[in-house]
């Protein structure tokens, strides 16, 4: 048990003191941006570090096609099927977050809130940094260049 307590109030210590965690991750634990650059501005997505956002950056550079989705969402059909295996279920549908569709395997971002509730079909790659606001002005589809930043 005191094995336990001992980093738990390291965290608590560094946390109050203004510290953010990924700021005392490891340098391969941090998560790399993205940025989706289209007609009109860019989008800079903040990647989690899971099994299918390292999918994701294997694809990467690539062209997308994105079409909206609903009035919540801009959706596009990666280059290939994806791995969903050890991929995280689960996220709550709110504007900005990036993830995989898993029954149809598509990538989304919503640009509006869809729910409340955490929705097991959504497997989580990140979430919007900057530019929502220039998805949530965008009416229809677009073409875009998606890499990762250096």
């Amino acid at each position: 048990m005191k094995l336990f307590l001992l980093p738990l109030m390291s965290l608590i210590v560094l946390l109050s003191a203004g510290t953010a965690v990924s700021d005392v991750l490891p340098k391969e634990q941090k998560m790399e941006k993205m940025r989706i650059a289209f007609a009109g501005g860019e989008v800079v997505v903040r990647l989690y570090d899971n099994p299918a956002a390292r999918q994701l950056k294997e694809l990467l550079p690539a062209e997308f096609e994105f079409m909206d989705f609903a009035g919540e969402e801009k959706i596009a059909e990666f280059p290939r099927p994806l791995s969903l295996k050890d991929a995280p279920r689960g996220m709550v549908a709110s504007a900005g977050k990036m993830f995989i569709y898993a029954p149809w395997g598509n990538l989304g971002i919503f640009y509006r809130d869809h729910g409340t509730k955490v929705d097991n079909s959504l497997i989580p790659l990140g979430e919007v940094e900057e530019g929502l606001p220039l998805l949530q002005k965008h009416k229809g589809g677009f073409s875009a260049t998606l890499e990762i930043v250096k």
